[in-house]
């Protein structure tokens, strides 16, 4: 290696940079640097000197060293050290890790009884950034005594003790005794960066802890060293912000995005939806962002979030940021090439669940041979997978998750389909697990988490049972799911993949099919389109009566009282869902009879029959209290509110609507949420509240647009009878301004308003 070479590596890991970091502040090409650092050039032009001792800030001894090796003036010695006492001064600021900084802190001084530290994570996610913070903090404790060695790629794991030896100012030939005499004066502190390219020598490091009592040690790899008494922080990307969030520029991933960009970009401003979504395809990986950053010189800043949303390896082949995105590659690749078959199998086989994936989906998919959780235990030592730590889901099934950088580099190294066989495994598996939570209708808070986390795992089975032609999987799989879509907020989403199923050949099972045209009535009904709902009741009917299937039928008579209901035609709706009702006492199924309950009731209410309306609402309630189903147990609270409304006493309106509202703005159902700001618009008209109402009203209407959804027509009947008073109380404009005002007002604001009590009058 030539003197040029390790003079430039020397000075740019002082600073604390990556070559590519490095090339971008000297606004050199990314392979100036790697050709210079490999001795392929040992000399450079003034210029590039001169952009170089600039980047790196070097002092007027350094400076003139510097520019005299470059220019081949003058030899140094092959024996550079390759690091001195003190600590690299970042050039940046470091954003988003101030606890973990606090835990280094706190757990090196050196005070503390800790000797080993290791920061892990996937590379790129600023685990030499933060070491050099630490450091940096750490340094006045140890009177100076901080040293700093970077562990390079082609490392000999034999001689790392020797440059250890040589970093901290003893001859590399010097014993571990000798070290401890140099270090008797106090404790010292070692960062050793990059540890993952010499793991094999852990061992040594171990016995230089033990023979050298004043050493501590912080290192940074990208797997734990395994040593006694090792404490590891693991540290991960950067949560990615929601874009309704009103502070989304402080969050460390949109804020390091940002400042980067204005490095690049001073006058530049960028949406926050942009901003958003680039950070959240790159997973919040710190070098991530700087590499998406650093291409908005090149690229407007929506057309790299169109590239990235085609995969971040799109990138390559624009300019001088291939190199750049070439980086994030090399680490990714570093990683995967350091994995045996098993792990190589399992990691292949996560990159197919876009949403995580459980232990017995990917054992499922990996064979009985194999044992994986062994080899994922290997995955998340090398920070390319993670325990899912999150709350959705039984807790009792693993789960584990994958960056969506990682996911994409995996699966772009993969250059051939996804076998057939196991694509078949794959959907085989969803459609038993959705088959299993079938089971558990109305037992909403036991599955619709487990449902929310697989949603996106679904679609992917989804997807392959179509284009197999798999008509029986594509309805068993949607079919098992459209309760969720419907609550959710997915009715167009729904209706299309039972559209997709029902219209293929061969058909499915009648059974099957019987289940998804229930599905099409009641996701119809709830878009308005009652025409369709109406068809797909007679379909399903017909389907009942060839099959003498009695539960198929009552689905069928409801969803033609629904419709009924819609259309004013109260007396059908009553002997439809009195029929209904009927059948469901014969079924054994307690809550297709609480249902049936509900639904009489809202025909009593359509036709204005209170007395009875609130008896089969209150015997409804009942049952669901007895299944604890929360969502329609707020449903029947609303319906109830409604009763209230009609017999003119708004306060007991008000308590119920706002029970209902609850329990739904917390389940995060737009549906029944959008019903109990509508029903609680129409309280605070009947109180005279007419501002309040137009407000809540608005905000109603753009959460039912939200999801493609209507307020059911019997409930906008009755509240627009309220509505309408209002508005002639408050006077067109007015309202319109209001109205319009709800529509734009944030979810949580609306729903605390909602809440709130209105004893004081709102207009």
């Amino acid at each position: 290696m030539s003197g040029l070479a390790q003079l430039l590596r020397r000075h740019r890991e002082a600073v604390g940079l990556t070559q590519e970091e490095l090339a971008d502040r000297a606004q050199l090409s990314a392979r100036t640097i790697s050709d210079i650092e490999r001795g392929v050039r040992s000399r450079v032009y003034p210029d590039t000197a001169r952009r170089l001792s600039v980047a790196l800030e070097l002092g007027k001894p350094e400076l003139e060293t510097f520019v005299d090796v470059a220019r081949g003036r003058r030899v140094v010695s092959r024996e550079i050290p390759v690091t001195q006492p003190g600590v690299p001064r970042p050039l940046t600021a470091l954003l988003g890790r101030e606890q973990e900084l606090s835990e280094l802190v706190r757990d090196l001084d050196p005070a503390s009884a800790i000797r080993l530290v290791t920061i892990t994570g996937l590379g790129g996610v600023g685990k030499s950034r933060l070491a050099l913070a630490a450091a940096t903090e750490l340094e006045p404790l140890y009177g100076g005594r901080i040293h700093m060695l970077p562990v390079v790629a082609n490392q000999e794991p034999e001689h790392l003790l020797g440059a250890l030896a040589r970093s901290l100012g003893v001859s590399d030939r010097a014993s571990l005794a000798d070290v401890g005499a140099h270090l008797s004066g106090g404790p010292t502190l070692l960062l050793l960066d990059s540890l993952e390219h010499v793991l094999v020598a852990a061992d040594d490091l171990e016995v230089a802890l033990m023979a050298v009592p004043d050493l501590r040690i912080l290192a940074t790899s990208r797997q734990r060293l395994g040593i006694a008494g090792e404490r590891e922080i693991a540290l991960m990307p950067f949560t990615v912000p929601d874009p309704s969030d009103p502070r989304w520029a402080e969050s460390p991933a949109t804020a390091l995005f940002l400042e980067r960009v204005r490095a690049h970009s001073p006058q530049l401003r960028i949406d926050a939806e942009v901003v958003i979504d680039v950070c959240r395809r790159v997973s919040g990986v710190p070098l991530a962002l700087e590499l998406a950053a650093a291409r908005v010189r090149h690229l407007p800043p929506t057309v790299l979030r169109d590239r990235l949303r085609r995969g971040v390896g799109d990138l390559e082949d624009a300019g001088r940021g291939a190199d750049r995105q070439r980086s994030m590659a090399q680490v990714l690749a570093w990683s995967i090439a350091t994995l045996n078959a098993d792990e190589r199998l399992v990691l292949r086989v996560a990159s197919l669940f876009v949403a995580g994936w459980r232990l017995d989906a990917a054992a499922r998919l990996c064979g009985e041979h194999l044992d994986v959780v062994r080899a994922t235990s290997g995955l998340v030592d090398r920070s390319l997978v993670m325990l899912d730590r999150s709350p959705e889901g039984p807790v009792d099934v693993p789960r584990w998750r994958m960056l969506d950088v990682v996911r994409e580099f995996v699966r772009g190294q993969d250059s051939q389909a996804v076998p057939a066989d196991l694509r078949r495994t794959y959907v085989d598996f969803y459609v038993e697990l959705v088959a299993h939570v079938q089971q558990h209708l109305g037992r909403e808070h036991e599955w619709f988490q487990l449902l929310a986390t697989e949603e996106p795992n679904i679609r992917t089975a989804l997807t392959w049972a179509a284009e197999a032609r798999d008509a029986e999987s594509v309805l068993r799989l949607a079919g098992g799911v459209w309760h969720f879509w419907q609550a959710r907020g997915g009715l167009a989403e729904g209706r299309e993949w039972l559209g997709t199923g029902l219209s293929m050949t061969p058909p499915a099972e009648a059974v099957t099919r019987m289940t998804a045209w229930w599905g099409v009535g009641w996701l119809a009904y709830h878009q308005g389109d009652d025409t369709a709902a109406e068809a797909a009741a007679q379909e399903l009917e017909e389907l009942a009566h060839r099959h003498q299937d009695a539960g198929a039928l009552r689905n069928a008579l409801t969803i033609h009282g629904m419709v009924a209901i819609a259309r004013e035609t109260t007396a059908d709706a009553s002997r439809l869902l009195g029929e209904a009702l009927s059948i469901a006492q014969g079924l054994g199924s307690g809550w297709i009879l609480a249902t049936s309950l509900l639904n009489l009731g809202l025909a009593h209410l359509a036709a204005v029959e209170t007395e009875q309306a609130r008896r089969r609402l209150a015997e409804a309630l009942a049952a669901y209290e007895d299944l604890a189903d929360e969502r329609f147990r707020a449903r029947c609270l609303g319906y109830l509110g409604l009763v209230s409304l009609l017999e003119n006493d708004p306060v007991r309106a008000r308590a119920l609507y706002q029970q209902s509202l609850a329990v739904f703005g917390r389940l995060a159902e737009p549906g029944g949420t959008a019903e109990g700001l509508a029903g609680m618009a129409a309280v605070e008209a009947s109180l005279s509240h007419a501002a309040r109402a137009a407000l809540l009203a608005g905000a109603g209407e753009r959460l039912f647009e939200s999801h493609a959804g209507r307020a059911l027509p019997l409930e906008r009947r009755t509240t627009a009878r309220y509505l309408s008073s209002a508005k002639q109380l408050l006077g067109s404009e007015a309202w319109s301004a209001e109205w319009h005002r709800g529509r734009e007002l944030p979810l949580a604001d609306a729903l605390e308003l909602a809440l709130a009590s209105s004893s004081a009058s709102a207009g």
